[in-house]
């Protein structure tokens, strides 16, 4: 297993994303979650003129799991743009 595969406990996944509406946003996070093993940690939706903005905070996955829940929420019909950040705690 490489150490892209590996999954950092202390670290946390930070998925912020912008969605037209409220249930595109919900429909994106669960089909996210429902192919996750990652711990869902936060989740926060802000509306922001005539869109959400989105905060899903996961831990537990490790980072090629991560890029690749990001590539499936960019990809989620309502989803307009998204960044990811790893987020590594004090050992």
């Amino acid at each position: 297993m490489s150490e892209a595969d590996a999954p950092v406990a202390e670290a946390l996944q930070v998925f912020v994303f912008a969605a037209a509406h409220p249930r595109a946003a919900l429909f994106a996070i669960d089909d996210a979650l429902a192919r996750s093993t990652g711990e869902l940690a936060a989740l926060r939706l802000k509306p922001v003129g005539r869109i959400v903005e989105t905060t899903l905070t996961l831990r537990g996955l490790s980072v090629a799991a991560a890029q690749a829940m990001a590539d499936r929420l960019a990809a989620q019909v309502g989803v307009q743009s998204l960044r990811l950040e790893h987020l590594r705690g004090r050992p």
